[in-house]
């Protein structure tokens, strides 16, 4: 792993975010898995989880998917398809949610982690973790 500073910027910087890269170098890989998560970024040495209990804000990202998902996918098939009883389209929709758990899973992750990073650029909000990290690369 060796350690750069470079940050992305502008377009690269959503790029990286719809490929699920780091919010700091834009090349490494958040995920190492489906659910499994890279901690350290393998490229630039970013600490994904700065604390324990880090990833609870991720639960807002994908509780807002959710809603816009079951509810925007109730109107747009109640709209198309209004012969239907209502219990069934629901139940197509959580359905179709349920499959695609995954990637609200991997996405409300990521969400969060670029959410935290513009929030605070710099690594003044650094855990006590990643700040010992950081003193150990030193001293290596």
């Amino acid at each position: 792993m060796n350690v750069q500073r470079k940050e992305v910027h502008g377009w690269r910087k959503w790029f990286a975010f719809l490929r699920n890269r780091c919010p700091r170098c834009g090349q490494g890989r958040i995920f190492a898995g489906q659910f499994q998560m890279n901690d350290p970024c393998p490229v630039c040495g970013l600490i994904f989880q700065r604390e324990e209990g880090y990833f609870l804000g991720s639960m807002y990202f994908g509780y807002m998917f959710g809603c816009l998902f079951i509810g925007g996918g109730f109107f747009l098939l109640s709209w198309l398809l209004p012969t239907w009883n209502d219990y069934a389209i629901v139940g197509v929709i959580v359905g179709v949610y349920l499959l695609l758990v995954p990637f609200v899973f991997r996405r409300s992750r990521s969400s969060w982690i670029y959410f935290d990073r513009w929030g605070c650029l710099g690594d003044v909000s650094d855990g006590a973790y990643e700040k010992a990290a950081k003193l150990n690369a030193q001293h290596d």
